[in-house]
């Protein structure tokens, strides 16, 4: 999260998330990607408490990670997270260290190879997910999120109660439902 952005439409769309998803278990966001000289800023705005840097929480929660841009492809040799980016391996790293329910990721990222579609580039940081026993499928927008889980049921929670909302199921990229999104 850059203070650059804090209150753009990305953040309403978290503030969303945060709101949609907290019956399944409450939205908390991981302090690696939060400045702390807007935390409490970032936590009005987006309706979600910032964890702080070695809170072990005690009731379920889901995770929200806001790198600057997201998630590098698999074989990318990176395994710990900078501001810009949450690799896979820390992603499951924080699943066995914090124990939350699920996770949810912002991801612009994607390699700019002409021959890699970025729906391609999903499948394959979801097939790197899964191969690390974590079920998962994006929100594919202009603002794309991952949303990852050890178990299938609370992922399918989350999915029902966003497509609930009325975001449309062709929004979503899940083993069941792989679109073709073309140049996206």
């Amino acid at each position: 999260m850059d203070k650059k952005y804090l209150g753009d439409s990305f953040d309403i769309v978290k503030r969303f998330w945060a709101e949609r998803l907290s019956a399944v278990a409450p939205l908390l966001a991981h302090p690696h990607f939060v400045p702390t000289s807007i935390k409490s800023q970032f936590e009005q705005m987006v309706g979600m408490r910032v964890l702080d840097k070695d809170e072990m929480p005690t009731e379920p929660f889901g995770l929200f990670l806001d790198p600057h841009t997201g998630v590098p492809l698999p074989r990318v040799a990176r395994q710990s997270a900078t501001a810009s980016h949450a690799p896979l391996a820390f992603i499951e790293a924080e699943f066995t260290r914090l124990k939350p329910r699920y996770v949810v990721c912002f991801d612009q990222s994607h390699d700019r190879v002409p021959d890699v579609s970025r729906l391609a580039q999903r499948a394959l940081k979801r097939a790197d997910l899964k191969a690390r026993h974590l079920v998962s499928f994006y929100y594919v927008s202009h603002a794309p999120f991952l949303f990852a889980a050890f178990d299938k049921s609370v992922l399918e929670s989350l999915h029902s109660r966003l497509v609930n909302s009325g975001i449309p199921k062709w929004r979503f990229e899940t083993e069941d439902l792989m679109i073709d999104r073309g140049h996206r």
